[in-house]
């Protein structure tokens, strides 16, 4: 990723990705997990408590700034110069051992994510979406193809179906009940890790996701790369539709 030290958030960006990749080689490789029940029934363990703590006072270190958490900072309201970090998205993966999880960070500022970075520790693979800029992955530019055929087309709706809306529901058993009757329909990637399943977007394993998630650790680092990547994006009540498919588009009536 040839970033020239001009863009305005080069020492931010720069700090992130050593940041994120020293918190898993010092948090998380190696250590013990104590897994614990929260309020809500997701999981939280001590390791996921440990890694963003290391990832705020290493920041801190280097600038003054907020922070909006998902286990120390959960009420920050979003505003200039925030950074919002998940230290271990797909946390139910990742205490099964499990690969699909992530590390994630978004910095906003003026009213935009100015670039967030999604860290895959199992397969060491860094993907970096800079506003107006693109996205990469270790390093290298990625594209997408923006008109995936609807037979070829893979569909991820993520999250718990405890979460999702009716009009949710309603895609979903449409899409299902299609595919009974024709072998071209498009086809279900089902991982619910927000993080994991921007990465499977922005790779090409899926191109059609519904993302449910409501909190801004969850969504907001995926955002911008699904937008940098050029996917059409649809905000129906609390899911956001991003889509490389214009076909399934119009087959969910999606506006």
């Amino acid at each position: 990723m040839m970033l020239s030290k001009n863009y305005n958030y080069y020492n931010e960006l720069q700090s992130a990705i050593k940041i994120l990749k020293d918190a898993y080689k010092n948090c998380i490789f190696h250590k013990h997990q104590a897994i614990k029940v929260k309020k809500d029934e997701s999981l939280v363990t001590n390791l996921d408590v440990e890694t963003e703590k290391y990832i705020i006072a290493h920041i801190e270190e280097r600038f003054n700034d907020k922070f909006l958490t998902e286990e120390t900072s959960s009420n920050t309201k979003l505003g200039d110069r925030t950074w919002i970090i998940d230290p271990i998205d797909g946390t139910s993966f990742f205490v099964r051992g499990s690969s699909f999880y992530s590390i994630q960070i978004a910095f906003y500022d003026k009213n935009q994510t100015q670039f967030s970075v999604i860290y895959l520790p199992t397969s060491n693979e860094m993907y970096v979406g800079i506003y107006g800029s693109g996205v990469y992955r270790n390093n290298k530019k990625l594209k997408r193809a923006s008109n995936v055929e609807f037979g070829r087309c893979n569909t991820s709706f993520c999250g718990s179906p405890s979460r999702w809306s009716k009009f949710d529901v309603e895609n979903y058993k449409k899409i299902l009940d299609y595919a009974k009757d024709n072998y071209l329909a498009p086809k279900f990637v089902q991982i619910n890790s927000s993080g994991y399943s921007y990465v499977l977007l922005a790779n090409g394993t899926i191109d059609f996701l519904a993302e449910t998630a409501k909190n801004p650790w969850d969504y907001l680092p995926g955002d911008l790369i699904a937008k940098e990547l050029g996917a059409k994006c649809y905000q129906i009540g609390g899911t956001i539709y991003y889509s490389f498919c214009p076909e399934l588009d119009k087959f969910l009536n999606l506006k």
